[in-house]
């Protein structure tokens, strides 16, 4: 059985017996891990700046509304006989609002055009680019746990089953999302039952997806809250590296998370311990 003191002291004796590569391929993890995440951020910010250019024109095109309903209704005296005139009164409001639901209409329809042109684009990058390298990285931390590890693990998945390993991310993600749906807390039982996929595929980049996930699955089945509490086990650490601009978790942090979850990753697997 593992314990947090047994997988954090096999990652960081892997982290020191091979420092510099560790901390390069830590950092590349940092920055892959915070570009999906800022492309996610970003996307929903595009969404809502899209919104208030929806309630921006929609406002206008009120606004055009009420000055065509304030200037547009006309007294017209018609004489027919010469000896009466007759007047009656242009109403024009039916125009406006006319006016305004094409306006909506249309800048519904652009937002949600450029909307989904951003999210296939936010999703290729990540998938065909970002992933491939997230899951390098985990390999590269896994093999340095026996042996010092070269820096080609990391883009192993260029050169063996990409387009296998790329769906099986994908397939995580989307159950992870779905089940994110039901109030969050579902979605974050699924990503810790999910969390050891990278590392399964890693090993046999040729299994289905649905047996990497099962045998995820299986793996963090009664440790998934341990799990849980070990990650809080860092938090001091987060703390430090803020006040100390970053330099901390780049040289010590990143690839001392890392590392540890690669030694969790083999104690579940093989019930290997810290020596």
């Amino acid at each position: 059985m593992w314990t947090r003191k047994s997988v954090k002291t096999k990652g960081k004796k892997s982290f020191f017996q091979n420092f510099w590569k560790c901390v390069l391929v830590g950092l590349i993890l940092s920055i892959v891990i915070g570009a999906a995440s800022g492309g996610s951020s970003g996307f929903g910010s595009m969404a809502g700046n899209g919104g208030g250019a929806i309630g921006n024109i929609i406002a206008g095109s009120e606004d055009s509304d009420q000055d065509l309903i304030g200037d547009t209704d006309v007294d017209i005296d018609v004489d027919f006989d010469g000896d009466d005139s007759h007047s009656f009164t242009y109403d024009s409001d039916h125009d406006g609002v006319a006016v305004a639901i094409v306006a909506f209409l249309i800048a519904f329809a652009v937002c949600f055009v450029i909307s989904l042109i951003a999210t296939a684009f936010a999703l290729a990058f990540k998938y065909l680019l970002l992933t491939p390298f997230e899951y390098g990285c985990r390999k590269f931390f896994r093999k340095n746990l026996d042996e010092p590890a070269k820096l080609s693990n990391i883009v192993y998945v260029f050169d063996s089953h990409y387009k296998n390993i790329i769906k099986t991310a994908f397939m995580r993600d989307l159950f992870v999302f779905l089940w994110s749906l039901l109030f969050v807390i579902p979605g974050i039982i699924k990503a810790y039952e999910y969390r050891m996929v990278p590392y399964i595929m890693s090993e046999d980049p040729t299994k289905n997806y649905k047996d990497a996930l099962a045998e995820s699955k299986k793996l963090m089945d009664g440790n998934k809250w341990s799990t849980f509490i070990l990650d809080l086990s860092f938090i001091g650490w987060d703390i430090l590296s803020v006040f100390t601009w970053g330099l901390l978790e780049v040289f010590f942090v990143a690839p001392y998370k890392a590392s540890t979850e690669a030694a969790l990753y083999e104690s579940l697997k093989y019930g290997i311990d810290a020596k």
